[in-house]
This record gives structure tokens, C-alpha cells and sequence, in this order.
């Protein structure tokens, strides 16, 4: 979990311009709400609340108050309030090209398919440029995410040649 001795006992002191930004970020509109939680956490402790009080008071649990309070004394304000990056892989695609995908999936299948495979879907995908580069499982995961199962037809939405798809409420496009 790592070295917590040479952190215990230490007072959580804030700068002047480190409280400004705390209390700038908890404000904000735009700004994650665990990095408002942390900015709040670190604003207690600085104002001399203990622990315990800090976690009822922010409703986070008594050991992220003490991780909060643990990296600002070794890491600084910037990385207390930040937190660690999740891990895990960064996304393959996009989401404007997972719509691209999506739509593609929704289309008739290229002549002399009956239908849409996930490996097909990749090939035609990168074929077409609407993606640099997709593998097959990275295709099934998002038609998965969107609910989709272009080789089952009925689960696709089509217009029938010469109509239009109209919308749920029964009107036209």
C-alpha cells in the first residue's frame, strides 16, 4: 500500500493560492466531482479537522480521506487532488468512430453477404476509412456496447426498398 509512517502525525497546510484553487474548484461547473470531493477533503484538513470528521463531512470513506491526505504530503496539491489515472488500456476508438461503425452495422451487407460478421464489419470498416485500424473483437465489443446484433436481422433497423423508416411516434423522418 506503500511507506504511511513518514506521513503520520504531519499537519495538511495549504498556501494561499492552493486554497484559492481548492475552493475555485469546487465551485467550477465543469470540474470532476471526486477532484471537488479531494479539493474539499484537503480545505478540512488544512482548517484543522481530524480524519474522522473530514469522511462524515464529505461523505468519502475514512481511507480515501487518508490517501487524499497521505499523497498532498508526499506528492503535492496537484496530485491529491488529480488522483492516480485508472488503469487499463487506453480506448482503441473514438466515439465518432464507433458511430461509424455503428451505422455501418445498420446498412445493407456488401453483395453476395446475406450478413454483417464482426470480422467483415473490421475488414469493410478500415477498407472504407472510417477507421485507421479495428480488429474484429474490438467491433463485436462495441456492437455489444450499442446493443446491437447485425447478424440477426430482425435486431437491425431497415427500411424496406422504396419506404421509409419512420419514427416511434409514427411520423417521417
Amino acid at each position: 500500500m506503500g511507506d504511511q509512517s513518514n506521513t503520520r502525525g504531519q499537519p495538511v497546510r495549504l498556501t494561499r493560492s492552493q486554497r484559492k484553487r481548492a475552493r475555485r474548484l469546487q465551485r467550477l461547473k465543469g470540474v470532476d466531482g471526486l477532484a471537488a470531493r479531494r479539493a474539499r477533503i484537503l480545505e478540512l484538513f488544512d482548517e484543522g479537522w481530524r480524519q474522522c470528521d473530514v469522511s462524515e463531512a464529505t461523505g468519502a470513506g475514512i481511507a480515501t480521506v487518508g490517501r487524499v491526505r497521505r499523497r498532498f504530503l508526499k506528492d503535492g496539491f496537484d496530485a491529491a487532488v488529480q488522483g492516480r489515472k485508472a488503469p487499463g488500456a487506453a480506448r482503441l476508438l473514438q466515439p465518432e468512430e464507433e458511430a461509424k461503425i455503428v451505422a455501418l452495422a445498420c446498412c445493407d451487407p456488401p453483395k453476395g453477404r446475406a450478413t454483417w460478421t464482426t470480422e467483415l464489419l473490421a475488414q469493410v470498416a478500415v477498407h472504407q476509412g472510417l477507421v485507421s485500424k479495428v480488429g474484429r473483437e474490438t467491433v463485436r465489443l462495441v456492437l455489444k456496447h450499442h446493443g446491437l446484433k447485425p447478424w440477426r436481422e430482425k435486431n437491425v433497423v431497415r427500411a424496406a426498398p422504396g419506404r421509409r423508416v419512420h419514427r416511434s411516434d409514427g411520423g417521417s423522418p
